[in-house]
Formats: C-alpha cells, sequence, structure tokens
C-alpha cells in the first residue's frame, strides 16, 4: 500500500515555502529591459559559439537590439541585427524545443519585399552567403508565389535544404 502526504491546509507567512514562493514569483517576472538584455545576451551567445568565424567577427555587440516577449501574439523574447544592404539578423528561441532560431532576412529581388531562412550552423550560413553573392545580396523571386512575402526557405527542425 502507497502512503500519500497530505500537505498542511496553510503556509505560515514567515515559512521557508512562504519565502520560496515569493522568490519564484520575482524571478519569473522578468521587466521588458530585463527580457531586452537577456534576448541580446543569448544573441551574442549563440553566435559567438555557432558561427565564430563569420558572424562572430562581423557583428558586434552594440549591432544587437533585444525586444521584449509579445505574450498576445504568442511571441517570445528576441534580438535583432541590422547586416546593411537591407539584410537582418533575427534570434530568438523556439520555446519548445529550447533552441536557438537564427533567421537570415534579406530583400528579394523582386524588390517589393523579404525573404527569410533559418541557418543551422556556419556552413549554412556560407552557402546562402556564396549562393546570395550572384543576386547582388538578393534572394531570387520565385514568380509561382503570388508575391515575396509568401516564399519562405524557413524549415522545420531537421528538414534538409533541396
Amino acid at each position: 500500500m502507497t502512503e500519500t502526504l497530505t500537505p498542511s491546509a496553510a503556509v505560515g507567512a514567515d515559512s521557508p515555502l512562504a519565502l520560496l514562493f515569493d522568490i519564484a514569483l520575482e524571478i519569473s517576472t522578468q521587466g521588458e529591459d530585463e527580457q531586452r538584455e537577456d534576448a541580446k545576451t543569448a544573441a551574442l551567445d549563440h553566435v559567438w559559439s555557432h558561427y565564430p568565424d563569420t558572424l562572430g567577427k562581423a557583428v558586434d555587440e552594440d549591432d544587437w537590439s533585444g525586444w521584449p516577449a509579445l505574450p498576445g501574439a504568442g511571441l517570445e523574447p528576441c534580438a535583432v541585427a541590422h547586416l546593411d544592404g537591407g539584410w537582418w539578423l533575427h534570434h530568438t528561441a523556439d520555446g519548445d524545443q529550447e533552441r536557438d532560431v537564427l533567421t537570415l532576412i534579406a530583400p528579394c529581388t523582386c524588390g517589393n519585399g523579404y525573404v527569410d531562412t533559418v541557418m543551422e550552423g556556419e556552413r549554412d550560413l556560407l552557402q546562402i552567403l556564396s549562393e546570395l553573392r550572384a543576386t547582388g545580396g538578393r534572394f531570387p523571386h520565385d514568380s509561382g508565389w503570388p508575391d515575396c512575402d509568401s516564399q519562405r526557405r524557413v524549415r522545420a527542425w531537421g528538414d534538409t535544404r533541396p
């Protein structure tokens, strides 16, 4: 027979459990400034760890801006860096899979919008840079789509690039 522990009905104001509840509430409630700084730090750590020979050398700490979560839209805190030429980096953590997601956003050759692609590492970035050099730093427009905003190279984790 298994016995179960029956919790006491009330927690005293001076008890260790009450103190732990207060600490957990304080820690789990991050302000917007703290979220911005944490997002920027996470982006820097990811770039320096996974792109040391490329983005780690080209993008400085001052290039990143952190943004707080938008709970109503289901968006986690993120950081963005402008790379010139209409290029952007967007970094966030995929909350469900607890993975860093670094996305390159670059203009489309049609001139009407942007195309984004999730990068899996430095080799992936180098391949994308080689491809985009031929188009002057713009993703080729796919005329089969109604507009360039519909063209997506973002793929699920583990999918391979065609």
